[in-house]
């Protein structure tokens, strides 16, 4: 027979940030640290009563089901991953994009790094050797290229 207050203890609050955006789901302990210490706000999201009533000898906390936080968090932010030869390759289905070729592929910099390009995404291609070699250190358009 389990105890009905270990089942209580066992259960998992969502946490949302600032924006409504769900963060992270936290166990009710934790719930209460952030409710007790006014972090976070209730949110109701059913007219139903949901949640859980948790009793100590001196309080009783109504531990809802979903909980918002009032102080300011890191909200999720998508990195680019780094730019890397097997997937310029298949981003550019392994043909070079000068001429067409799928042979003796490199990678090659639009704006090249000696004329200040960088190394992203958007100013890597993939080049047969040939065009690249035949590019060299200039730029695609005379426009593009920054002055050494």
């Amino acid at each position: 027979m389990t105890n009905p207050f270990r089942q209580v203890l066992e259960q998992s609050v969502v946490v949302f940030s600032q924006n409504y955006l769900p963060v992270c789901r936290v166990n009710i302990k934790r719930a209460i640290v952030l409710l007790v210490t006014e972090k976070a706000e209730p949110l109701d999201f059913s007219s139903e009563q949901s949640g859980w009533l948790v009793r100590s000898p001196s309080v009783v906390v109504q531990v809802p089901k979903h909980i918002r936080l009032k102080i300011a968090s890191s909200e999720r932010t998508w990195k680019a991953p780094p730019v890397n030869r097997r997937e310029v390759l298949r981003r550019d289905r392994h043909t070079c994009q000068y001429c067409g070729s799928s042979k003796h592929l490199t990678l090659d910099h639009v704006i090249p790094r000696s004329r200040g390009g960088q190394h992203k995404w958007d100013n890597v291609v993939t080049a047969c050797e040939r065009c690249n070699s035949k590019k060299e250190t200039r730029c695609l358009t005379k426009q593009e290229c920054i002055p050494v």
